[in-house]
């Protein structure tokens, strides 16, 4: 866990000798990044040993991941927990049941969240359409419209409750360039691409520059900018679920991260996000890949057979019950599974289930 400069500022005090040294060496490694803060502060990260490490982890777990998991089942799951964050309250089957005509406000939030992580995932992002996927996601759920503005917010807003205010984002006379100087830093920048879309995030959450939807708007162009960076099985992962999993780390790193130091001059040391965003991706990795190995023999077995012939093989109960030697009620049962698991896709055909490799 990354400490903050805080922390090791009272350590410093105390006279613990690691926190001095830590601080000399964030001192020696830290890096400028083109993004400024609200008050012209500059920004910086520390790429640590640890996190560096991290990076490895990740990509090697990346190359692990299965590409075969139902994507729209995925999506959906990362929708509800997005819109979660934001204060819906529904389930994954009311959603379900209620698609194409939402009855309530928390169905629409995670509908239009569905819209917007697709239209996303076809687009990427930038500032000629960033609007529309804003306005896919707050279509009917608004709060604050008379506040929406043209491109951006035309107004202010503040992040906290409403007796706490935790941030106070950019003046609305500041955010087009803000978010141009963010475009541009994400497109031109040579970073690795993780810590690239953590930064991105923090960026955008700094700015808030939307009157409503940012944190569903931000989860979605996180995962869209990883997609379109080349890592494909992003789309089977859902990124807002391990957020909401710790939620409190979430925001007290975007805490920790905003804060100031005045060394001579005003600057933001944004490491607390990056390590905590690393961390989360590493882990909704580790949960997929966990979800992954607890297949059955059988399930294993019928998968294995099937992927040989590539994606679309088709397969029956009979042809299951045949290749595993069981009755055709385990084999049915067995095929129904990797449909609830998004492996397979069920059709019926006059008066025969047959199951798709998705």
């Amino acid at each position: 866990m990354y400490e903050s400069y805080d922390v090791l500022k009272i350590k410093e005090k105390a006279g613990i000798v690691s926190a001095i040294q830590e601080l000399q060496y964030r001192k020696i490694h830290r890096e400028l990044i083109p993004l400024k803060g609200l008050q012209n502060t500059s920004i910086y990260i520390v790429l640590t040993e640890e996190i560096k490490n991290k990076l490895i982890s990740i990509q090697n777990l990346y190359e692990q991941l299965s590409s075969e998991k139902k994507v729209k089942d995925v999506i959906l799951l990362d929708a509800f927990h997005s819109a979660t964050i934001e204060g819906a309250r529904t389930t994954v089957e009311n959603v379900r049941n209620s698609f194409d005509k939402p009855k309530t406000k928390d169905d629409k939030m995670v509908i239009n969240t569905i819209h917007g992580m697709n239209y996303a995932y076809e687009n990427p992002i930038n500032m000629g359409n960033i609007r529309e996927l804003w306005e896919l996601i707050t279509k009917d759920v608004c709060d604050n419209s008379h506040l929406a503005g043209e491109l951006f917010r035309s107004g202010m807003v503040y992040v906290g409750s409403n007796t706490d205010i935790i941030h106070t984002p950019a003046e609305p006379d500041n955010i087009e360039s803000m978010m141009a100087d963010l475009f541009a830093f994400m497109d031109t920048s040579e970073l690795n691409a993780w810590v690239k879309a953590a930064i991105g995030h923090f960026y955008f959450v700094y700015i808030h520059p939307f009157c409503d939807g940012n944190g569903r708007t931000v989860r979605i162009m996180t995962q869209s900018f990883m997609k379109h960076s080349g890592m494909e099985k992003i789309k089977c992962l859902s990124l807002s679920r391990a957020i909401n999993d710790n939620l409190s780390g979430y925001y007290t790193s975007l805490k920790e991260s905003e804060n100031i130091y005045a060394n001579g001059k005003r600057w933001m040391d944004i490491t607390p996000f990056i390590d905590y965003m690393l961390d989360t991706i590493e882990k909704c990795m580790l949960t997929s890949l966990k979800e992954d190995n607890q297949l059955s023999e059988n399930q294993k077995r019928l998968l294995n057979k099937m992927q040989k012939r590539g994606k679309g093989a088709e397969i029956t109960i009979d042809n299951a019950a045949g290749i595993l030697k069981v009755s055709t009620q385990t084999a049915g049962k067995c095929l129904n599974s990797l449909v609830d698991m998004g492996y397979l896709e069920k059709e019926k055909r006059e008066r025969k289930n047959v199951y798709i490799l998705q």
